[in-house]
């Protein structure tokens, strides 16, 4: 129902009193005329004056009309449909496929209309339709993430009127976070219905392998294993590992009755250079629900020399003990020391070659006060030519004489002073992306991380540079602190890492030693952890050619588009983006498929292609412009390598079950789920919502108010005229 109302700026008797004083003074006008017309003209001009006048007296008390109408929207339910593998796989109660297709049927969602539902397909992407097709549903999504579509939902929820939400899924979520979090804050109910059996089924599966990125030939580097099995007691699993499909060693694993998570380590020892594909294979047992998870893989470079690594400290300290003993863990290492001994005088002289030689440079304590500037300006060259650099500070630290190593440092120091104080790491959870925090990949790092010990540090303040990524903060007394403790900094092929903290062996005398006397032989040794992953993140370089053409990642499904991304730079590192980038991929069987990547801006280029078969395959690209090759790349890839969806094949009911009850829904099996409309109409939430909309209109300020009255004004004049009164 609408109701209207009109606003004056000044009082309605003010208007009525001055309209009526303007029809007195037309009447007043025309009692009488030279010449006389007839009494219907002078009632005709009467009025068009007194029209006239009271449209422009109305104009100027700037009226206003407010209308305010209401109206009813009905609620709508959001359908969300998991659409990953995993929902269409075998388990123990049969084909999940078979499950869905009895929700959708028993559920009655398909007889709503158009105008009821929104429908949701999600895997690690969203689909949105306005309607239900089950043909949608392609079962082909590489991984599960739900709380994505019920944060969408929530964002749209007051706008498209919705009401409700049924989720189908397995609840076996693998990316994103806990959706019982977006499921709080979307507020409405979330009726689920679950896919699958929540029994483990007897299953083997390789859950993780964890190694080196880079590793060098005849230097042994180790592969973790997790395997995960269920169901299968008192049995022998023989455990392989495969280089380049060969089989390079094997275990026999052990299965007992009350172990489900078994941890392996194998030995690798590289015997060729490239890029070698390692594949954990666990043999079949029979009974198992799925032999998909029974093998895992990763690629692995392996490169030909050992590392040379130039430590430069201004003194000796134990912080150069510590870090040159982690450094000596490495077999594939050569350590240079370089270590002032008094003023500018080394117990080992650098010479040029050794300069030259070195394919990281880590710093202690360096550059101090004495330090000979030709030393400073021969690591400066080699860095210039991008090669990485650690520095770790000191109380001797010469912060001028390092301003000429700044340009490669990811800061630039504002003031320092020798003061020094007590201060420990900051954690945060957006700083755990760093690969120099990475202990197990677990969400239990960060709490190891922020358990270490304090350290020193100098009253020195930096500015951290743009390009540059906080690895730590700084706490003092537990009060957070603007400076950073840690940094990284990747830009223009230069790699560096800063520790602008001292003393950095307490975090293992007194973390992981203390740990150790106290018999709590589990805890990591975070100070060689970190470091480690420091110099395994230096060492790998980026890679400095003109031209890079590399896959979005290594391992695809059969049927998954493969994207090539290329990027082209001239000598300069000027972005190029007039080139002609082509890519040959060559399959299994030795065949060649040609692929051009498109420009997209900025010296990149972009590609796809699709329809290749399972196996191993390799590529090589090139970018030419006006006739002449500007460099090459290559790379390799493997599709059809088993997905993350089939890690767990169990329905995660308690989560499902926790997602409906704290949002007022209900869970359902796909054989009970006729009960899902009643319940969703007795929800009290599921109602229609009413909608008051209050709209103004400035009549002053139309045209055609102004225009009617100059339209009579007008036609008076024109009568007056005829008749001869003027």
């Amino acid at each position: 129902m609408n109701s209207y109302s009109l606003g004056l700026s000044g009082s309605v008797w003010w208007l009525i009193l001055f309209v009526v004083v303007g029809i007195l003074l037309a009447l007043y006008t025309y009692q009488r005329t030279i010449p006389p017309v007839s009494a219907r003209k002078r009632i005709m001009l009467i009025m068009l004056r007194a029209i006239g006048i009271a449209l422009l007296l109305f104009a100027l008390f700037e009226p206003i009309l407010t209308i305010v109408s209401g109206s009813e929207i009905s609620p709508k339910l959001a359908i969300l449909v998991d659409n990953s593998m995993s929902a269409a796989a075998e388990d123990a109660r049969g084909s999940r496929k078979e499950l869905f297709e009895k929700a959708l049927e028993n559920s009655g969602i398909q007889s709503l209309s158009e105008d009821e539902v929104i429908v949701v397909y999600f895997d690690d992407k969203l689909k949105i339709e306005d309607e239900l097709n089950p043909d949608s549903i392609l079962y082909d999504g590489q991984f599960t993430n739900i709380s994505k579509p019920i944060a969408h939902i929530r964002e749209i929820a007051e706008k498209e009127n919705i009401r409700a939400a049924l989720l189908i899924t397995d609840g076996s979520f693998n990316s994103g976070p806990n959706p019982v979090y977006d499921a709080d804050l979307f507020g409405r109910p979330i009726f689920t219905i679950g896919i699958g059996d929540s029994t483990e089924p007897k299953d083997v599966s390789i859950q993780n392998i964890i190694t080196n990125e880079v590793a060098y030939i005849d230097i042994p580097v180790p592969v973790n294993v997790i395997i995960k099995i269920n169901g299968f007691y008192d049995d022998d699993l023989k455990i392989e590992l495969l280089d380049n499909g060969n089989v390079a060693s094997e275990q026999m694993l052990s299965i007992h009755p009350d172990k489900e998570e078994y941890s392996l380590i194998f030995e690798y020892n590289p015997t060729a250079e490239g890029m070698h594909k390692l594949t954990i294979r666990a043999g079949r047992l029979e009974g198992e629900i799925t032999y998909k998870n029974n093998y895992r893989s990763e690629f692995i470079n392996v490169l030909r020399n050992k590392r040379v690594i130039a430590l430069f400290a201004g003194a000796p300290s134990a912080d150069v003990s510590f870090v040159k003993n982690v450094l000596k863990e490495d077999k594939g290492v050569e350590i240079k020391e370089f270590i002032q001994k008094s003023r500018s005088y080394f117990y080992t002289i650098p010479e040029a070659g050794d300069f030259k030689k070195a394919e990281l440079f880590v710093l202690i304590g360096f550059p101090n006060k004495f330090t000979p500037a030709s030393v400073i300006e021969n690591i400066k060259a080699e860095l210039a030519g991008g090669k990485p650099l650690l520095f770790i500070a000191s109380n001797q630290t010469d912060y001028r004489k390092l301003k000429a190593l700044e340009p490669y440092l990811p800061f630039n120091t504002i003031t320092s002073s020798r003061q020094e104080f007590l201060s420990s790491p900051d954690i945060r959870p957006d700083y755990m992306s760093s690969p120099l925090l990475r202990i197990d990949g677990s969400d239990e790092d960060i709490d190891k991380w922020n358990t270490l010990p304090p350290v020193f540090r100098t009253e020195t303040f930096v500015k951290v540079k743009p390009e540059s990524r906080i690895v730590a903060g700084l706490k003092v007394n537990n009060v957070t602190l603007k400076e950073p403790m840690i940094l990284t900094r990747d830009f223009q092929n230069k790699k560096s890492a800063a520790f602008l903290a001292y003393g950095l062996y307490r975090w293992k005398l007194l973390g992981y030693a203390a740990d150790l006397s106290r018999g709590q032989a589990g805890s990591p040794d975070l100070f060689s952890i970190i470091f480690k992953n420091s110099f395994r993140w230096l060492s790998v370089a980026n890679d400095n050619k003109l031209v890079q053409i590399k896959t979005n990642k290594k391992f695809y499904s059969l049927n998954e588009k493969v994207r090539f991304i290329g990027q082209v730079y001239d000598a300069a590192y000027t972005p190029i983006d007039n080139a002609t980038v082509s890519v040959q991929v060559r399959t299994p069987g030795g065949e060649q498929r040609k692929l051009i990547l498109t420009s997209a801006g900025s010296g990149r280029y972009s590609g796809s292609i699709t329809g290749l078969p399972e196996g191993d395959f390799g590529f090589a690209g090139k970018a030419v412009l006006n006739a002449r090759q500007l460099g090459s790349d290559k790379g390799r890839f493997a599709i059809g390598e088993t997905s993350v969806e089939f890690s767990d094949l169990t329905m995660n009911s308690r989560l499902l079950r926790n997602i409906s009850g704290r949002t007022g829904g209900r869970f359902y099996l796909p054989e009970a789920a006729g009960d899902f409309l009643k319940d969703l109409r007795a929800a009290r939430s599921f109602e229609p919502r009413h909608v008051t909309t209050r709209t103004e209109f400035a009549l002053w300020n139309i045209p055609w108010l102004l225009g009617v009255a100059l339209f009579c004004f007008a036609l008076e004049w024109y009568i007056r005229k005829r008749a001869g009164m003027i």
